[in-house]
């Protein structure tokens, strides 16, 4: 469970995210299945790291608490595009659930899926113009650039095994550290942070980023379906290789083993046994550790960069993100 680490009303601010998020995607039109559709959305709750990292990089900039409201609004818009994103994920993956519910495209079909992450991002753009954030706006259209982007990259790399570490990097650059770059800029400098600080802000996001990837990918061989809400070896029988796969696919003496195996699992001929040795192939060459070592490092330099701002209480809040994320 993420913890918010006791700063003053943070859950209070939280709770204001979710309301505008439910006036966001309100439909006045009252038609039943567009009700059901938002309905199912709104339901699909995550831990909403992201609004909380912009309510507590807001909570550094002179201009708060005079900024609360509006930080609960652009909190609101950042988690209904990661919202949009997962619709269109999971229509991707033929993704039956999402975090324990049925998804959107598993209930009422692919076509209907991709309208309503659609939807969703239509009606960030309207709340955008309506609250005259034109900087905060452009921002987060080369952000949703940026996640397009490092998604087709990652598709373009499925299945292949000469993907290198630095591709997958590039990779999740796109797909999602852009966006928790954003949050992070979007929170200090919709509360007055100066450029300096917004700076650093923008370099914690990526790292958080970063380990937050890091962890996700991690959790595909060491989690499992009651824990995190999706089972185990699912990136890389849909083809997507990893950093446990691609450090392992480098190692000198059992990478061209790992190459075998993953050929017959792209055929879609593996069976449970056949998993169970692929994952003990990576743990046995340090795979999870090297992941593992990845998500420590990046955690690391974004305390460091936090111990350069300004002491406020508000830091407490982001270190125990860190210490949830670094935790697995």
């Amino acid at each position: 469970m993420l913890y918010y680490g006791n700063i003053e009303e943070i859950e209070n601010d939280i709770e204001r995210v979710d309301a505008y998020m439910a006036e966001y995607l309100h439909d006045t039109s009252r038609n039943p299945m567009l009700n059901a559709v938002l309905e199912t959305i709104i339901a699909t709750k995550g831990k909403k790291v992201r609004p909380l990292l912009l309510l507590l990089a807001g909570r550094f900039g002179p201009q708060w608490p005079g900024s609360r409201d509006r930080l609960c609004k652009m909190g609101a818009c950042i988690e209904m595009i990661h919202m949009a994103s997962l619709i269109h994920d999971d229509i991707v993956d033929d993704a039956p659930m999402r975090r324990g519910r049925e998804t959107v495209q598993s209930r009422f079909g692919k076509d209907m899926a991709v309208y309503a992450g659609d939807y969703v991002m239509s009606r960030i753009l309207y709340y955008l113009f309506r609250e005259a954030t034109p900087e905060t706006g452009m921002l987060l259209a080369k952000t949703v650039e940026s996640m397009c982007y490092g998604e087709m990259c990652q598709l373009t790399c499925n299945f292949n095994t000469e993907t290198t570490k630095s591709d997958y990097l590039n990779n999740i650059y796109g797909k999602t550290a852009s966006l928790f770059i954003a949050t992070c800029r979007i929170g200090a400098a919709e509360s007055g942070c100066g450029v300096q600080s917004v700076e650093v802000f923008s370099e914690i996001g990526k790292h958080i980023g970063y380990l937050f990837q890091l962890r996700d990918d991690l959790l595909n061989f060491v989690s499992n379906v009651k824990r995190e809400g999706k089972p185990v070896f699912t990136d890389f029988l849909n083809g997507t290789y990893t950093l446990p796969i691609l450090h392992t696919l480098s190692h000198p003496q059992h990478g061209s083993r790992l190459k075998e195996m993953l050929q017959t699992v792209g055929l879609g001929g593996s069976s449970t046994f056949e998993l169970e040795e692929i994952r003990k192939l990576i743990i046995q060459c340090q795979g999870i550790e090297f992941t593992r070592s990845m998500m420590k490092a990046h955690a690391a330099d974004a305390r460091e960069l936090l111990a350069t701002l300004p002491r406020k209480q508000a830091a407490r809040g982001i270190y125990a993100v860190l210490d949830y994320l670094e935790g697995e």
